[in-house]
C-alpha cells in the first residue's frame, strides 16, 4: 500500500477593507475684501476736474466727485461689512483738510500759484481723515451674501474758496495718490452687533485720485460810466473832457489784454458823432483818446487779441483795473440840445 503525504504550506493573506469616513460639505468662513475709487471704478485711479476756471468763477466754481466702493465675499458664509473712506489734504499739505489747494508745477506757494478748494460730504461736513477737522465717509452696516459683492457710492462736493483771483494761467493739480493721502477701512463679520469701520486702526488700503483745474485767460467788464462834457457855450472850441473810471475790467492775473473803443457809427479810429433829441438833425463830432489834451493819442478799435492797434494795452492782476477815457470836441456851435452817443467797449485777450 502506498501512502502519499501532502505538505501544506501556509502564507499570510492581507485583506484590504474599505475605510469609511463620514463626510459633509466643507464650509469656508466669511472672507471679505474691499476696494474704492473716486470718479472711477473701485480699484483704479480717478480724476475730479473743475474744468476751465476764469476770473469770473475762480472764487466760486464747483463740481462733484463720485466716491465708489465695492466689497466681495469669497466665503460660503453670509455676513455684514462696514466701509470707511478718508482723504487728507493731499500732496502739498496733508494736514490742511480745511485749506486744501491745487498748485501749478514748480516751487512756491504764493497766491499766483495756488487754487484753494474744499471737499465736503453731503450736509457740508469737511471730508477728512481721522484726527483731522472733519469726518471720513462711513457706509454704515451693509449685508453681504455668500460668494457675492456689495457696491455703493457717495457724492463728494468740491468748491473753490476765496483768494483765487490772483492765480495765473496754467493747469493746477492736487494728487491724492502719491503717499498715504487716502485710506480705506473696512470691518466684516458674520455678526452685525457692534460692527463699525470707524473702530480700530485706520486701514492701509489706498484709492488714488487727482483734483485738477485749468486757469485760462479771461476778461470781464465789471463797470462803465459816462464821459460827461457838461453844458457848453456855442462859441467854445477844442473842448476836452474825461472820466478816470470810464472802464473797469477784471482780467486773469498776468494775462495781456487790449481794449478797443467803437462809436455808434462804427468808426475804427474812434471818431464819432453825438446826436441830439427829437427831430434835431445836428451831429456833433467828437474824438476818443487814450491820453489827455486836444491832440492826445487816438483811441480806436483796431486792437486784436495779440496786437494793440490803436487801442490800449494792459496786463491783468486778477483784480479790477480802471481805464480813463478822454474826449475832444472841435466845436460846440450847434443847435442847443442834449447830445450823446453810445460807445462799444471791446476787450481782446
Amino acid at each position: 500500500m502506498k501512502i502519499n503525504i501532502f505538505q501544506w504550506r501556509y502564507s499570510p493573506f492581507l485583506i484590504l477593507l474599505p475605510l469609511l469616513l463620514p463626510t459633509g460639505n466643507a464650509q469656508a468662513a466669511l472672507s471679505v475684501t474691499c476696494q474704492a475709487g473716486m470718479n472711477t471704478a473701485p480699484g483704479s485711479a480717478g480724476i475730479v476736474n473743475f474744468g476751465t476756471i476764469t476770473s469770473t468763477n475762480a472764487n466760486n466754481a464747483s463740481t462733484t466727485g463720485t466716491l465708489t466702493y465695492s466689497c466681495t465675499n469669497t466665503g460660503d458664509t453670509a455676513g455684514y461689512v462696514s466701509v470707511c473712506l478718508a482723504a487728507d489734504g493731499g500732496e502739498y499739505n496733508n494736514t490742511a483738510v480745511n485749506g486744501r489747494y491745487m498748485q501749478r508745477p514748480g516751487s512756491g506757494t504764493d497766491p499766483e500759484r495756488r487754487l484753494n478748494f474744499t471737499m465736503t460730504l453731503p450736509g457740508g461736513t469737511v471730508w477728512s481723515t481721522r484726527g483731522k477737522s472733519g469726518l471720513e465717509f462711513n457706509s454704515g452696516l451693509l449685508s453681504i451674501g455668500a460668494n457675492s459683492t456689495v457696491k455703493g457710492s457717495e457724492v463728494i462736493s468740491l468748491s473753490m474758496n476765496g483768494g483765487n483771483t490772483r492765480a495765473t494761467q496754467g493747469v493746477y493739480t492736487n494728487n491724492f495718490g502719491n503717499g498715504n493721502h487716502t485710506a480705506l477701512t473696512f470691518r466684516a463679520s458674520e455678526n452685525s452687533s457692534g460692527l463699525n469701520c470707524a473702530t480700530g486702526n485706520q486701514g492701509l488700503d489706498r484709492f488714488p485720485f487727482t483734483v485738477q483745474a485749468a486757469i485760462e485767460p479771461s476778461c470781464i467788464i465789471t463797470a462803465t460810466s459816462d464821459v460827461n462834457l457838461g453844458p457848453r457855450s456855442a462859441s467854445e472850441t477844442n473842448i476836452t473832457g474825461s472820466n478816470s473810471s470810464a472802464i473797469t475790467v477784471n482780467c486773469t492775473n498776468g494775462g495781456s489784454y487790449y481794449v478797443g473803443l467803437k462809436p455808434s457809427n462804427n468808426s475804427t479810429t474812434g471818431a464819432g458823432v453825438m446826436s441830439g433829441t427829437g427831430g434835431n438833425l445836428d451831429k456833433v463830432p467828437y474824438q476818443l483818446r487814450s491820453t489827455a489834451g486836444i491832440n492826445g493819442t487816438i483811441w480806436g478799435n483796431t486792437a486784436t487779441s495779440t496786437t494793440i492797434g490803436n487801442g490800449v494795452a494792459d496786463f491783468g492782476t486778477g483784480a479790477n483795473k480802471t481805464h480813463e477815457v478822454f474826449v475832444t470836441v472841435p466845436s460846440a456851435d450847434f443847435k442847443p440840445d442834449n447830445y450823446s452817443d453810445t460807445v462799444t467797449i471791446n476787450v481782446n485777450y
